[in-house]
């Protein structure tokens, strides 16, 4: 009888990650950055100034005693749009991968003050974004597809396969969200009534007119909520299982994956979504790579070759970063003195050179000739290969060719050359271990079952590096109200307005065909749900006020030639969940009066 075996994943393939995933990783939370930036100052004004709706002495009420902000140092506009800026930068440098250790940490610090200055703007997207940036800083994020990579000449035919309690750390994390929202989930609507996602659905003020449209299908809402329990639930472990790991990793990876995209579908929820995919996305394995690698078109067969000139320190780097950036890390950069033919020409041609089999190219030609060899860039050649550029790029390559001395002492010192290891060593492993050990006991502390309470010195620890867990994603079940604003105003002259939607007229009390689009963007919508919220009951009375005396500014400022804004009224729309089959009702719930006279 033939025996079988079964192979077990070693440990360090279950827990590793590919280098060129953390590559991925490190690009793709950049390019978060960027948008999260670019969104986040549309209003800047009114969200991060002291002539917004949270004044620093306002937001620093409800602030805990070691939680902190660079961008409450000072109110002003400028002052915010300089630390945006600042960022902005950063991020570009995390994409490029350029002091990749240092710009991690800058960004995370500044990831941190932004979500500090306005914490009742914020959601699950911005605390799995700062965790996801808090755990990049423990990982070699430029050792692949780097500025740092192409300067390091110690790691450029290293392995791509990495295992490091960091990598432990971070696919922990990722799938201790839906572990613990999964046990967070304990409302009978769940398991066994099946009726989560229909409440999701009919939360009108959150969901897209997709959503509108495609809730109209109880049965598949059913099986929808049964779907995303259990995915929660036992994803988490099956992901990391030993026995079929490929297959099983793959799977589960692309069911979260999937998961996230019908959020994005039916939800208005910012982008959590993106920020989820981007986690999962630390699950790729090496072999993947491999197998795109394998799938990318060849260019060429010949033998290609990328030649400097000796002591141009300038020309050195640029060869390199641009076998890197092209995917072309395989290609030799040999300095051109080292061939008998070569190393004359490039001397008569002032000019590098790109030898493609038997041919040469120089100058701008042979960057057009580069590019085209590149499995991903080659399109860009067909643009470059036109009659406007190569004048341009041939005057531009001799403006170099003279400047080489300079560009080389300035490359120097931006883009040292590096001979070390870009891994961490033991002691930032022992960090992360305990750091692993930290959000661990904060999740478990989550669960009401558990008995664990925290000391007063892990909850300081915890807001000074912005370590928060709590994952109570539609737990332990769906908001069943559906909320809206309507404000109605009086001008001095005795002219009812619309102060909401900022115009003169009646306030419209009517329910909208798509309630989500009254909220200018989630981040309002966040803001709005937390002051009609009575809950909040310490922090409704500042909020509505300061809120108010916004308004009352915001109206000034858009109507100068129009008579002040008086008084006005907030009131917020409600329309509770009916169950399956019900009738929805709405009530007018007043929330604030104010007097832009007198308050």
């Amino acid at each position: 009888m033939k025996t079988i075996r079964v192979k077990l994943a070693p440990v360090r393939e279950i827990f590793g990650i590919d280098l060129r995933t953390l590559a991925l990783f490190r690009i793709l939370l950049g390019v978060y950055i960027l948008i999260d930036l670019c969104f986040r100052s549309r209003d800047l004004l009114a969200h991060y100034t002291d002539s917004g709706l949270m004044p620093r002495a306002v937001q620093m009420e409800f602030l805990y005693l070691s939680t902190w902000s660079i961008h409450l140092a000072n109110g002003s506009a400028w002052f915010q749009a300089l630390l945006f800026l600042l960022a902005a930068f950063l991020a570009i440098l995390l994409i490029l991968g350029w002091r990749t250790r240092l710009v991690t940490a800058l960004s995370w610090l500044l990831m941190l003050s932004v979500q500090n200055r306005n914490t009742f703007i914020l959601s699950g997207e911005d605390n799995l974004a700062l965790l996801l940036l808090f755990w990049a800083m423990f990982l070699p994020l430029g050792a692949r597809y780097s500025a740092d990579c192409a300067v390091n000449r110690s790691e450029r035919f290293s392995k791509n396969a990495y295992f490091s309690i960091a990598t432990f750390a971070l696919l922990i994390q990722g799938m201790s969200m839906y572990f613990f929202s999964a046990l967070l989930k304990t409302h009978p609507i769940w398991v066994p009534e099946g009726t989560a996602v229909y409440y999701a659905l009919h939360l009108d003020y959150l969901v897209t007119p997709f959503a509108l449209w495609f809730r109209q299908f109880e049965p598949m809402l059913t099986g929808l909520t049964y779907y995303v329990y259990v995915l929660e639930l036992v994803g988490p472990f099956l992901i990391f299982s030993p026995l079929f790991h490929r297959t099983l990793r793959t799977l589960f990876m692309l069911a979260f994956i999937t998961m996230h995209l019908a959020f994005l579908f039916f939800l208005e929820i910012g982008f959590f979504p993106f920020v989820s995919i981007i986690m999962n996305l630390t699950f790729m394995p090496g072999w993947m790579w491999d197998k795109l690698d394998g799938w990318l078109p060849r260019r060429t067969s010949d033998p290609v070759g990328i030649w400097f000139d000796r002591g141009c320190d300038f020309c050195e780097k640029t060869c390199h970063l641009l076998a890197v950036f092209l995917f072309l890390r395989t290609v030799p950069v040999k300095p051109a003195q080292d061939d008998p033919d070569i190393g004359p020409e490039l001397e008569s041609r002032n000019s590098w050179v790109l030898t493609v089999g038997n041919k040469r190219f120089f100058k701008f030609n042979a960057i057009v000739r580069l590019f085209g060899l590149s499995p991903v860039f080659f399109p860009v050649a067909w643009i470059l290969d036109r009659n406007m550029f190569h004048g341009t790029g041939d005057r531009f390559y001799d403006w170099i060719g003279k400047n080489r001395p300079l560009l080389s002492r300035m490359t120097g010192g931006l883009l040292q050359w590096r001979d070390t290891d870009s891994r961490f060593g033991p002691m930032t492993q022992s960090i992360a271990a305990v750091f692993l050990i930290f959000i661990t006991l904060q999740n478990i502390s989550t669960l009401a079952w558990s008995g664990l309470n925290l000391p007063s010195s892990f909850l300081f620890a915890r807001q000074a590096l912005g370590l928060y867990q709590n994952w109570t994603m539609f737990a332990p079940y769906p908001e069943m109200t559906s909320p809206w604003p309507v404000i109605e105003g009086e001008l001095s002259d005795g002219t009812i307005v619309d102060v909401y939607r900022m115009q003169k007229g009646l306030a419209d009390f009517d329910k909208p065909a798509v309630v989500s689009e009254v909220y200018a963007n989630y981040r309002w919508r966040k803001f709005l749900s937390i002051l009609e919220d009575r809950s909040y009951d310490d922090a409704h009375h500042r909020l509505a006020l300061n809120y108010g005396r916004f308004l009352c500014r915001t109206w000034s400022a858009k109507h100068p030639d129009s008579p002040a804004l008086s008084t006005f009224v907030i009131y917020f729309q409600t329309e509770p969940t009916p169950l399956p089959g019900g009738e929805k009702e709405i009530s007018t719930r007043q929330i604030w009066n104010h007097d832009c006279l007198n308050q």
